[in-house]
């Protein structure tokens, strides 16, 4: 376990190193000195990561004066021209007038992990003279845990877990983060069915580090899962949402799921196998060892903000390095998603990754997100594609039976098309090319692509059926490919979104 260093201690780093001293440093901001602005903030929070909580007074004049308030995210507790605003809130009279306040700030686009700036600053009139006074600023500052978890089947004489978790675990602390847990759970890993339980384990020992923070400190969690590591951070963020420790509600919660594949043979994207008996061996070692382990599906939990997904569907045919093996396991997708997190999918068969070994998903995360997280993981972001039908109302239809009700709690409701022909719109990488693919869910042999569209230069796309549907339910799926990006064969990602399943005709259980 990496556990909370000083800031100071670790490496230099490109940004300016954060300015921070005990987690006592959250305690509310005082107005140190006189100031002449019409208001004094005491103190600021958040509940939730989606809003700023903020405490300030405001005098006789402040009724007569505009007011507005400006939230950054900051390397330190001090506000300058480096920050970066996050949202602008413009008081209304009501907030103006004198004496205490307590106001509720909306943040549009939430208060992600930023482990470049871990300050939330809110600044009284940021565009006036003299925003800097310490009685026109009150902050907190949000901590970081991440989790990097290793699949099943691990070399027993790795004492300390896999390698490239290990190094992944180091470069998360050296971008940032305050504690890393690089979770070891090697000595069950060979065990049918283990791999679930070690869930809790997880969660305890999350739970030491939060014991070593006041129950205010604002924490944010980051769960990285390999394979059926992604399964552990599954159940271990079903237990947190459970029964949340106090540190991390207000905190923002991201799960990275890399290639996640719980060992069950009923979850659809098991693997490729090679037609040799090596392959065909392989496949019954595979499927008798998923019959004895049962594992529950990956999932992404309601408790999480963000999720991203890096897997691949790579033939064994396609891999020089593996096809003596006779199998490469596939990244089980799309994950059922519990909450309104948005999910975002990057696919990296194209770059020839594999499940496991030397061109596993895993160490394309390694080499080209993890080292990149003190910037915010660019080009994870520029490669995020998103989509969604455009003339369609979810079904008035409400689930019968428990099967069902879970569907629709994994995968949202059924949508309803108005007329024939559906429509779909969305945002990627300004000119990557997006294909959307629609195909009846009794069949999804018969999925073809609607049209190919380009992305405009703020990214913006639109597709259109070319003809009508006939009647029945499908399915949609928008991929992007953006050449501007592939400037190496390990930037060959197509990102991927689901965007549901929808009716034209009407949904006939209504």
């Amino acid at each position: 376990m990496f556990a909370f260093l000083r800031r100071e201690d670790r490496a230099a780093r490109r940004r300016p190193p954060a300015r921070f001293g005990s987690p006592e440093a959250l305690e509310d901001r005082l107005a140190l000195s006189a100031t002449a602005s019409a208001v004094v903030l005491e103190s600021a929070t958040t509940a939730d990561s989606r809003s700023v909580e903020v405490r300030y007074k405001a005098d006789a004049t402040s009724t007569a004066r505009p007011l507005t308030f400006g939230v950054y995210r900051s390397a330190d507790a001090t506000f300058d021209a480096s920050d970066e605003a996050v949202a602008s809130y413009a008081a209304p009279i009501a907030d103006r007038t004198p004496g205490s306040h307590d106001l509720t700030i909306p943040i549009p686009d939430g208060l992600p992990i930023d482990v470049a700036r871990p300050y939330v600053l809110v600044v009284a009139n940021p565009d006036a003279a003299g925003a800097s006074d310490p009685g026109r600023v009150a902050s907190f500052r949000k901590f970081s845990i991440a989790v990097v978890a290793h699949g099943g089947i691990i070399n027993t004489s790795w004492t300390y877990g896999s390698p490239w978790q290990l190094q992944i675990a180091r470069l998360m602390q050296d971008a940032g983060y305050d504690a890393v847990i690089p979770f070891n759970w090697i000595a069950e890993s060979h065990q049918p069915g283990h791999a679930a339980p070690q869930g809790l384990r997880v969660v305890n020992q999350i739970q030491d580090l939060l014991d070593k923070l006041p129950d205010d400190t604002i924490v944010d969690l980051h769960l990285v899962g390999h394979s059926q590591g992604a399964l552990v951070n599954t159940i271990a963020l079903m237990k947190l949402d459970e029964d949340a420790p106090a540190q991390l509600r207000g905190g923002w919660i991201k799960d990275t799921l890399l290639d996640p594949h719980a060992a069950n043979n009923y979850v659809p994207g098991q693997m490729s196998t090679s037609k040799s008996p090596v392959g065909i061996l392989a496949r019954m070692i595979v499927t008798g060892y998923q019959a004895r382990a049962k594992d529950p599906t990956v999932s992404i939990p309601p408790n999480v903000d963000e999720a991203e997904v890096f897997y691949q569907h790579t033939k064994i045919q396609d891999v020089h390095k593996i096809q003596a093996s006779g199998y490469n396991l596939w990244g089980q997708v799309p994950v059922p998603s519990q909450g309104a997190a948005p999910v975002h999918y990057y696919n990296l068969t194209q770059t020839s990754a594999t499940h496991s070994g030397a061109t596993g998903v895993q160490f394309w995360y390694r080499n080209f997100v993890a080292t990149t997280l003190a910037d915010g993981a660019p080009l994870v972001e520029e490669l995020r594609l998103d989509g969604s039908l455009t003339n369609a109302t979810p079904t008035p239809w409400t689930p019968e039976t428990d099967r069902a009700a879970r569907t629709v709690e994994n995968w949202g409701p059924d949508l309803v098309v108005q007329g024939d022909r559906p429509t779909f719109s969305g945002t990627a990488a300004p000119g990557a090319t997006v294909r959307v693919y629609v195909g009846p869910t009794s069949d999804l042999t018969k999925v073809r692509p609607l049209d190919v569209a380009t992305a405009d230069a703020s990214g913006n796309w639109s597709v259109a059926a070319d003809r009508d549907l006939a009647d029945g339910r499908y399915r949609a799926v928008a991929m992007a490919y953006s050449p501007d990006h592939h400037t190496r064969p390990a930037y060959a990602v197509v990102s991927m979104a689901p965007m549901g399943r929808f009716w034209i005709g009407g949904d006939p259980r209504a």
